[in-house]
């Protein structure tokens, strides 16, 4: 365990495309309970799930964790990662939303080396290569344009970057952002001090504010990710992903 790392979920029920998703069964295990178990498996650090509602402490508390009430004032999922991180002295602070149920330990530990690694970076996250097709238009799929060093240069709901029929470049991927963060314990509380910026409006992707106000964040390339739930029609998505995932085990 990294003593010096705190993973923090930020668990909003009232969440406005599907309300209480993070309870929502996949497989008979609510999505909440999916991140903190994967997150316990990190073995990064402590871990703190943070959220609004009764209803998901009650939950969260059921299965074990250390689950805490933060204000329904709360903005975004960082804001509600800092009110449940004050206090406390880790160093780096982990955003690891709660509506990623297959988010994977070593997804979060290659994340956090990558940002140990690269001292000019302030935040850390991770991308895939896209392989569906239909992800490259869906603007709930969060698409990356990273430099050749792995920083990210913009993050956006459109296919990005724009494959020109006359670049020359006929295989370029597209990749796919995994929806956490890995900050810096100075950048974080920088990052909820700074007003919402224009681009983060626009697209509605807080990580965004970062970029327009000249923090690095550094990205961990992984082999694959699995859906995140955002609408209720991730449930189906979220089914077919776990059966593809046994049959290639052969269970």
């Amino acid at each position: 365990m990294v003593k010096d790392c705190l993973i923090v979920i930020p668990a909003r029920y009232g969440s406005e495309r599907f309300p209480g998703k993070v309870l929502a069964p996949i497989a008979g295990k609510p999505v909440l309970q999916w991140c903190w178990e994967a997150a316990v498996r990190s073995g990064l650090g402590e871990v703190i799930i943070a959220t609004e509602h009764e209803k998901v402490l009650g939950f969260a508390r059921s299965i074990g964790a250390r689950a805490v009430l933060t204000s329904p004032r709360c903005q975004s999922g960082t804001d509600r990662v800092y009110e449940a991180a004050r206090g406390t002295r880790a160093g780096f602070v982990v955003n690891f939303q709660g509506d990623e149920p297959f988010m994977t330990s070593a997804t979060l530990v290659k994340s956090f080396k990558k940002l140990e690694d690269s001292p000019d970076c302030a935040i850390a996250t991770a991308c895939a290569r896209i392989k569906n097709a239909a992800d490259i238009a869906n603007p709930n799929c969060v698409k990356i344009a990273m430099s050749g060093e792995g920083r990210a240069l913009y993050f956006s709901r459109c296919p990005i970057p724009f494959h020109h029929p006359l670049s020359g470049l006929k295989s370029y991927p597209y990749y796919k952002h995994c929806g956490f963060y890995i900050y810096r314990r100075a950048a974080l509380e920088k990052f909820v001090k700074l007003e919402p910026s224009p681009l983060e409006r626009l697209e509605r992707l807080e990580q965004l504010r970062a970029l327009e106000n000249g923090m690095k964040i550094v990205v961990a390339e992984v082999p694959e990710l699995g859906p995140a739930i955002d609408v209720p029609a991730d449930l189906g998505s979220a089914a077919a992903y776990l059966r593809r995932a046994k049959r290639q085990k052969g269970t």
